[in-house]
């Protein structure tokens, strides 16, 4: 197979304009992916992996867009799938965006045909694309983002892969989470033909609310006129997983079930703690606003008059900025503190620039004049402009007639997506259809932070895999082996149960097993019955 643009011809596709189309043959890569970077995957050795990289442009006729799509062939051993890799954030895929990057390789090094969009902003920084003048939304790249653009890569993936290897694959795949999670579900819903199986991971389903509802917690400390010291949340966090702990009956630093577990923040006011959230370190009292910060950001967004509004996070959360090692977890009640004894808040970059460029139009915005009178506004403004292209309608009739099936996990340590946003979905899905299971399953994921395992969260290695065969040979998954790091360095296995089972532990071993674990629904005695928490190792 020559890695030529002469063999491969502008795919067809009406309303667009192909500007360029390229090739070059990229050989003999070896490199190591870790856990989670190839998404949806486990971590991979590539090993002299040699690949076609073909990269073509396009604009949509009457616009001046530039959309950038790639696609990386196999050299050999393709295994006639091809895999649609999402995007992160602001990013709607690209080369540009490392996780984007990462999951293409690792694609291709397992004989995908591998495809990926920009949707026309190669930059992440929506600074560079949101507006198209001060007070003008680019509506157009908006709506490339929101969807369009991920139903002309699996045009052109699939047209290129065809042209390439002489015949079109015979299943394609998406693999994505987060925004990439979101665009999956977007998919499904909207470009039911698209791909016949969809890996949508801790989606971003409702992305207009939680670019909104995020801000929460910063407007519940300036109502208050109070600011907690991180410190005293992360001592909380902890303080609720050690007391909910071995409710499932293993003791591993992770809460199975948050949705049961009755932790009051209020019961460790008073308790001295170490902190050095000012650089230098003092022992200092859990405050009464420590734990009312902590209730605000599990209880989530309320009205004026006190109803919900938007989902709050799971107990076990992040709620405050840590430093994990390979990446940084932003909590959204983030303070910075000075020595002179005052705080401030840490909005997140994501929720800032949602405010800022999109509600509100004006990149020099300053999102700490937002008020929590204004807040609800400001949340229904969000929904109301930017729902239709960013949101996803829990309508998947048209998918599942046409035989797709899609799997999900939900990290229930989640710090930046409601988990609930994701099981509420579910749900509704599930009540214009009770056999939903037959086509979508969500996993929900005791300890895992947003999309990656976090500080020792369970996290599904195979689920890509499991996919595949579920699609393909009809073996749909009851529950997914998972494996979560410990600080000594060995991984401790568990596994994932389909909502809405719960996961219970009924082994004795602390070198977990998968069978030492089973699922059950909440409603079932074998839920019900009281477990030992580990003991010895026998």
């Amino acid at each position: 197979m020559m890695c030529s643009p002469a063999t491969i011809p502008y795919p067809s596709l009406p309303g667009v304009q192909f500007t360029s189309l390229s090739s070059s043959l990229i050989s003999n890569v070896t490199t190591h992916i870790p856990e989670s970077l190839y998404v949806n995957n486990g971590a991979l050795d590539v090993q002299g992996v040699s690949y076609c990289h073909v990269t073509t442009t396009y604009t949509h006729t009457g616009t001046t867009d530039n959309v950038t799509v790639d696609v990386f062939l196999p050299q050999d051993g393709w295994n006639g799938r091809m895999q649609g890799i999402g995007g992160g954030g602001w990013a709607a895929g690209g080369l540009a965006f490392p996780l984007a990057a990462y999951s293409m390789l690792g694609a291709v090094a397992e004989g995908y045909s591998a495809a990926t969009t920009d949707a026309g902003h190669a930059s992440s920084d929506p600074a560079d694309w949101v507006l198209s003048s001060p007070g003008h939304v680019n509506y157009h790249l908006l709506e490339n983002f929101g969807y369009t653009s991920l139903n002309e890569l699996s045009i052109i993936g699939k047209a290129i892969t065809e042209s390439y290897f002489g015949k079109p694959p015979h299943h394609s795949y998406w693999s994505g989470c987060s925004q990439g999670g979101r665009q999956g579900m977007k998919l499904a819903e909207k470009y039911p033909t698209a791909f016949n199986g969809i890996a949508a991971s801790a989606p971003a389903l409702d992305l207009t609310l939680i670019g909104v509802g995020d801000l929460w917690p910063q407007l519940v400390m300036k109502a208050m006129g109070q600011y907690s010291k991180n410190c005293e949340l992360l001592a909380i966090t902890q303080a609720a997983i050690d007391y909910c702990d071995a409710d499932d009956g293993s003791v591993d630093g992770i809460i199975s079930d948050p949705d049961n577990c009755n932790f009051d923040p209020h019961s460790v006011v008073g308790e001295p703690i170490s902190c050095n959230d000012t650089g230098v370190p003092e022992t200092i009292l859990i405050s009464e606003t420590a734990a009312k910060v902590a209730n605000a950001t599990w209880t989530g967004v309320r009205k004026s008059d006190g109803s919900p509004l938007w989902w709050g996070l799971k107990k076990g959360a992040a709620l405050v900025e840590e430093d994990i090692g390979f990446t940084v977890i932003h909590g959204l009640a983030t303070t910075v503190c000075y020595q002179n004894g005052t705080c401030v808040g840490k909005t997140g970059s994501m929720i800032d620039e949602w405010i800022r460029f999109l509600v509100k139009k004006d990149p020099d915005f300053d999102i700490s004049a937002v008020t929590a009178a204004e807040f609800e506004d400001i949340f229904q403004a969000s929904e109301e402009e930017y729902g239709p292209f960013c949101n996803v309608e829990p309508n998947l009739d048209a998918f599942r007639d046409v035989g797709g099936k899609i799997l999900s996990y939900h990290g229930l340590a989640d710090s930046t997506i409601p988990p609930n946003s994701t099981t509420h979905f579910f749900d509704q899905v599930a009540a214009k259809d009770n056999r939903v299971h037959d086509y979508y399953r969500v996993f929900e994921a005791p300890g895992l932070a947003h999309c990656f395992t976090g500080a020792g969260g369970y996290y599904p290695a195979g689920l890509f895999k499991a996919l595949v065969s579920w699609v393909e040979s009809g073996i749909a998954p009851d529950k997914l082996p998972a494996s979560a790091p410990q600080q000594d360095g060995t991984m401790r296995n568990g596994v994932l149960c389909p909502y809405p089972q719960k996961v219970r532990y009924k082994g004795l071993r602390s070198n977990h097993k998968d069978d030492d674990f089973y699922c059950c629904h909440e409603s079932d005695l074998a839920c019900e019955e009281t477990v030992t928490p580990l003991g010895e190792e026998l």
